[in-house]
């Protein structure tokens, strides 16, 4: 019985300790293979490196299998179908079965990225509960991001010119932060290589990376502790049950609607815009990622408002769409689905069997009520005001009667959160530029991949100024009262957001004395609200202004209240209770 115990235990041990080295020399060659330049004699090198290491995970899974075998476990799907493409990959090379128009070293590099993805995902997500509560887990997986981010930055392969660390700092966190403000040329800075990394870091930023990290770790662990599924409802805003089921439908839905976004950008765009088929395709799939995750980056010089894209109306509605939909929020949208499959199930009976429709639930929460009516009234009101004010001015002029609509309605789109531009700001007037910042203000929804202080913050706070003004005491909407919780959240997320606006225009402005505050204010509600858009002084920025923007972009992102509660002891319940006391307001 010892015996058989301390076999197992050696076995595992074993197991174990070649998974670490797989990992540690699988990070050593994605460095070597991103970052560095190198020389022929290399080459070989490394691809028989790419090979020993596809083995050696090889026989990590294997081990991993038969040790759930013995123990007479289920053997997990996704672990098995990852050992058969590690087994393709061993044995497609000697048949040639790898070698895709000359791309046979990728196929290798992109299954141990996502092997050392995949078993970081393994670990457990917070062991300290008192340290890592979901809020400070939120906070600091985009720190980790970033940091690892800027170190790839500053990799030679990573961009056509030595970048600084301000540089690369300011690049990775606008990245991550799903911002799009930049002091660097992405067009012309960065390598393909760069560019890549780039779409991966505000794709995992916009999504959040403790979205995909729960999504590998409930395929490829099998199972996950309470804790991890109760760290995982927080920070996805879910219950306990539908936690695992709300991650996968979420990464699904984000790669199925990037896929369709960038199959209708490659329709969108003429073939004679590209010198080759391979760019063309990149350009789509990284316009739509950027798009879908309101990043606001473009591969291409002046982004959209390039001559080439600016009056490509077609382009701009597909790209507002997808902005639109990264912007509702999951939850929102998910429940807008379930309650339109009820509806349609139900009607498409009643068409063919002619009996009445059956009852089905009332799916549609006030929560997804309130982001859909504001959201549709902050689209369609920034809109109208936007053709009102910019009808006739120059910019705008170019356009006929159909793309001064398109034009505006994606720029009332674009200005929640995304920082596309198909305008010059510096050509609009005061009133414009005023709506403009209070779109991007305002931002996203909850859950989403946008910023802001999020649409049900200023819709709650609205219906406040109303339900005071008429003399309620409740906030009440679609037949439902808010809750107080709900209201104290809301303002206090206005005042922290203002507060926090207020220095950053302070500080950044006596940093650039010799700039005009208007374009300073634009930046710093362009930061904060993670949009991008700016009217030109982001690359001229000095040093120290733009550091103080990395902390400004982190600080939107993250949201100051949460990271209020990951640095304060929360107090569920007071013993004690004051005299309640009216204040004098006006």
């Amino acid at each position: 019985m010892k015996r058989a115990l301390l076999r197992t235990a050696l076995r595992r041990e074993v197991v174990g300790l070649a998974r670490i080295v797989v990992i540690i020399l699988a990070i050593f060659l994605l460095l070597l293979e991103f970052g560095l330049k190198s020389e022929l004699s290399m080459v070989a090198r490394l691809d028989l490196l790419n090979y020993g290491l596809v083995c050696a995970a090889a026989f990590v899974t294997l081990g991993s299998l038969l040790r759930n075998s013995l123990r007479n476990e289920p053997q997990r799907k996704a672990e098995v179908l990852w050992f058969l493409v590690a087994l393709f990959l061993i044995f497609g090379r000697p048949l040639g079965l790898t070698e895709w128009a000359g791309l046979s070293r990728w196929p290798y590099l992109v299954f141990l990225l996502l092997f050392v993805f995949i078993e970081f995902s393994r670990l457990e997500i917070g062991r300290n509960t008192r340290l890592f509560n979901p809020a400070l887990l939120f906070t600091a997986s985009f720190i980790l991001v970033i940091a690892i981010g800027t170190a790839l930055f500053l990799l030679p392969n990573a961009s056509t010119r030595p970048l600084s660390i301000t540089e690369a700092l300011f690049t990775a966190t606008s990245a991550v932060c799903v911002t799009g403000l930049s002091v660097i040329d992405v067009s012309q800075d960065l390598t393909r290589g760069g560019q890549w990394l780039l779409m991966l870091l505000f794709q995992l930023g916009g999504l959040g990376v403790m979205t995909f990290t729960s999504f590998f770790a409930f395929f490829f662990k099998g199972r996950s502790s309470l804790e991890e599924q109760l760290r995982i409802r927080d920070i996805a805003n879910t219950s306990l049950g539908s936690a695992r089921s709300f991650i996968i439908q979420v990464i699904l839905f984000t790669l199925g609607l990037e896929a369709v976004g960038a199959l209708f950008v490659f329709l969108s765009t003429p073939a004679d815009h590209f010198t080759t088929f391979g760019e063309h395709v990149f350009f789509s799939a990284f316009h739509a990622v950027s798009a879908f995750n309101n990043a606001g980056f473009s591969t291409w010089g002046n982004g959209l408002y390039n001559d080439l894209l600016r009056f490509n109306y077609p382009l701009m509605w597909v790209l507002a769409l997808l902005i639109i939909f990264g912007g509702l929020g999951f939850g929102i949208t998910f429940n807008f689905s379930r309650y339109l499959r009820y509806w349609t199930v139900e009607h498409v009976r009643k068409w063919i069997t002619g009996t009445p429709c059956r009852r089905y639930p009332r799916e549609v929460t006030v929560s997804s009520r309130l982001v859909l009516t504001t959201t549709v009234l902050l689209l369609t009101l920034g809109c109208a005001v936007l053709v009102f004010l910019e009808w006739g001015r120059a910019d705008i002029a170019l356009h006929d009667t159909w793309g001064k609509i398109t034009v505006t309605f994606f720029t009332s789109a674009a200005s929640r959160t995304a920082g596309f531009n198909v305008i010059d700001f510096n050509l609009m007037s005061m009133p414009a530029i005023m709506v403009v910042m209070l779109l991007m203000y305002v931002g996203g929804s909850p859950g989403s991949t946008a910023g802001g202080i999020k649409t049900t913050t200023f819709a709650l706070a609205t219906l406040n100024i109303f339900a005071t003004a008429r003399g309620r005491k409740r906030v009440e909407f679609a037949g439902r009262e808010i809750s107080n919780l709900s209201m104290r959240r809301a303002f206090a997320t206005i005042v922290l957001s203002l507060i926090f606006l207020g220095l950053s225009v302070t500080v950044v402005a006596s940093l650039e004395p010799e700039t005009p505050l208007l374009p300073i204010a634009f930046e710093c509600f362009s930061a904060f609200a993670t949009v991008g858009q700016s009217m030109g002084i982001t690359a001229a920025l000095g040093e120290d202004s733009r550091l103080f923007l990395v902390v400004v972009m982190f600080v939107g992102r993250v949201s100051g209240l949460t990271l209020l509660v990951s640095l304060l002891r929360q107090v569920q319940t007071s013993p004690y209770r004051y005299p309640k006391e009216d204040i004098l307001i006006n």
